[in-house]
């Protein structure tokens, strides 16, 4: 688990290179005045960067999806380049959203560091989805159903639902798995969804299929915009990894 502190400190680090005041500045001339309240969604756990500007019931102003060989060095710009094209400024959000993982173990420290340093240095709540339900929520489909990430060392990440309707309801936690063991045997998916699907052979011939992964800045974004609306408190986040981490600090003067 990662301490909220340690990506506090990251974050702020992200941020310190005169990030902020560009995006503090007036709008640019001739843009409408901007409504306040808008959320801003981060996604980094996958290969991808995400970003999302939501604002009034649900509504997707704007947002910021493509690959990315690493987030450190362009996710600020990124959310810059955002705001300004919105006509947009940090003093215009209202709550950040950032998805949690399971991911990419760089990757989803970024996002975690840089919604925390933007949530001190601006102060505003920032709450937090994992990876999985944020996938689930673009599956167009009802019943059972299964999300699922290419974990890379031979497995995948999954996670179980249930949609009735409009409500999403997850049947148990995240898990990394190998593909031959991300269906049990008493489970039979209506839709699958995600990145993993192709390496997961034993879906049922009429599962409906997503083999894609969507911006999941967007269900981040909402979530924190609802949550925030209902007047709860921000979450006190932590990176959920699920398995241990590919790269492990050197033992060194009895520390790790």
């Amino acid at each position: 688990m990662v301490k909220d502190r340690l990506l506090a400190k990251t974050g702020r680090r992200l941020l310190a290179k005169d990030a902020l005041p560009a995006a503090h500045s007036l709008q640019p001339s001739g843009c409408p005045p901007m409504a306040k309240g808008l959320a801003l969604g981060i996604d980094t756990c996958t290969r991808w960067m995400n970003l999302a500007l939501v604002g009034d019931e649900g509504r997707v102003l704007g947002e910021f999806h493509e690959q990315a060989k690493t987030h450190a060095t362009g996710l600020v710009a990124a959310v810059e380049k955002l705001l300004h094209e919105r006509c947009a400024g940090y003093k215009d959000l209202a709550a950040l959203g950032v998805v949690i993982g399971p991911g990419s173990f760089t990757g989803l420290r970024v996002g975690l560091a840089a919604a925390l340093g933007f949530s001190r240095t601006l102060g505003m709540p920032v709450y937090g989805i994992d990876s999985l339900t944020a996938l689930a929520e673009f599956a167009e489909a009802k019943g059972s159903g299964i999300a699922i990430l290419d974990a890379r060392r031979s497995e995948v990440y999954v996670r179980r639902f249930q949609r009735n309707g409009a409500k999403l309801e997850a049947l148990g936690a995240p898990e990394a798995v190998h593909p031959s063991r991300a269906i049990p045997d008493d489970f039979k998916p209506a839709w699958a969804i995600g990145d993993g699907v192709p390496l997961v052979t034993s879906l049922p011939s009429r599962c409906a299929l997503f083999p894609d992964v969507p911006n999941l800045a967007i269900p981040a974004a909402h979530r924190a915009l609802e949550a925030h609306a209902a007047g709860q408190p921000g979450d006190a986040l932590s990176a959920l990894y699920v398995r241990p981490p590919d790269a492990k600090l050197p033992y060194k003067a009895g520390r790790l």
